[in-house]
């Protein structure tokens, strides 16, 4: 008989507060990428996480660093008045209580490992049906506006490092240009020997990965840590290539061609070592244009084409059906909970009754301090 009123009692609470409890309602949406290059400087900082002048788009961590930030939990509290809703004017309290509402699941590639991000869920729990849509809506539209715009300045950024560049370059060729035309119409034209003229050709294209690595730095001095391992690796590869080309110019000092096919500079005539430093200068600089002037035009075509590189796959749709209480779960574990406890009264009292003496005087004594307390 005690059982049975455990049981039912208990059960019966349980359906009670299963009935009382709010109803919240849930709202999903699914988001995707769909391309991830943004900029227009071709491989450079490939290596530097998920924002990039030449590579990478907004990654998908940076997707879930976007949704899960104070900053839009703000613009969703202020747009949706939840100071009202909630009860309570208190920043933090309102922060957490979104944190409860708002849930957002990454969904990753198979494998082993740290895996790249597939697809974002995003989902919405409110009292409101239409509120929780509502809100879904706007976190997908503050989504899309915060990766435009963080795409939107990274190609701006990148695109003014290039344009610097290249004036510089322009700058740098047409006075080699000149210099060297002058030249050419004082003594004319000198035919330099094809060894030389692949020293020039070498010492140009050493100059411009230079070149091509100071941009790389300019730009991710700008928007990483300095002291990260990808900037120190960066700056180390510009170091070698710059050890490289000094080498190369103090070696064609020095070297015979039987040494190694370059010959020395200071075996040449003045006017014809004056003529190869200036056609030397002038194949650099071109070199340089070659590969500045593609990126360049490449980078503002991605500027006028920006966008998001983010595709919404399932749309927020109000929700029909409660979310929670789950009535039958809350009513099921309180009738397993009521047995286990029926079960367990039970059984201290017939020991109580029945059993060792000395525990049931503990128990006497135990009920008679608590009835002087």
């Amino acid at each position: 008989m005690v059982m049975i009123k455990i049981v039912l009692s208990t059960t019966i609470i349980a359906l009670i507060v299963s009935l009382v409890w709010p109803k919240t309602y849930r709202s999903s949406s699914e988001v995707i990428q769909t391309r991830e290059s943004v900029g227009g400087l071709g491989s450079l900082l490939q290596n530097f996480g998920s924002i990039s002048p030449g590579q990478n788009k907004i990654g998908g961590e940076t997707i879930l660093v976007i949704l899960n930030s104070k900053s839009l939990k703000t613009k969703i509290i202020d747009e949706f008045n939840l100071v009202d809703v909630y009860g309570t004017d208190i920043k933090e309290n309102l922060l957490q209580i979104l944190s409860g509402v708002i849930t957002v699941e990454a969904k990753r590639e198979g494998g082993f490992g740290f895996n790249p991000i597939v697809s974002v869920k995003i989902f919405v729990e409110d009292e409101s049906p239409s509120r929780a849509k509502k809100i879904n809506d706007f976190i997908i539209t503050e989504l899309i506006n915060s990766i435009e715009e963080i795409n939107n300045k990274t190609a701006s950024e990148g695109l003014e490092i290039l344009q610097i560049r290249v004036d510089q370059n322009l700058l740098d060729l047409t006075t080699a240009e000149k210099e060297l035309n002058q030249f050419q119409n004082q003594y004319g034209i000198i035919e330099l020997d094809s060894q030389v003229e692949l020293m020039i050709e070498t010492l140009a294209e050493l100059k411009a990965k230079i070149i091509e690595k100071e941009i790389e730095l300019n730009f991710a001095s700008s928007n990483f840590n300095e002291n990260s391992s990808s900037f120190l690796t960066l700056q180390q590869e510009k170091e070698i290539i710059e050890e490289k080309y000094y080498e190369l110019v103090q070696k064609s000092n020095e070297v015979t061609p039987e040494a190694d096919g370059f010959y020395a500079l200071g075996e040449l005539p003045d006017l014809a070592l004056r003529y190869y430093q200036l056609r030397r200068e002038v194949e650099i600089q071109n070199k340089i244009y070659q590969i500045l002037i593609p990126q360049l035009e490449q980078q503002k075509l991605y500027l006028r084409n920006e966008g998001s590189g983010i595709r919404i796959v399932d749309f927020p749709e109000t929700p029909t059906y409660k979310h929670s209480p789950k009535r039958a779960y809350i009513v099921i574990a309180a009738f397993l909970f009521s047995v286990f406890l029926g079960l367990l009264i039970i059984f201290i009292r017939d020991w109580y009754l029945n059993g060792d003496k000395e525990f049931k005087n503990r128990i006497d004594d135990l009920g008679r301090a608590i009835t002087k307390v």
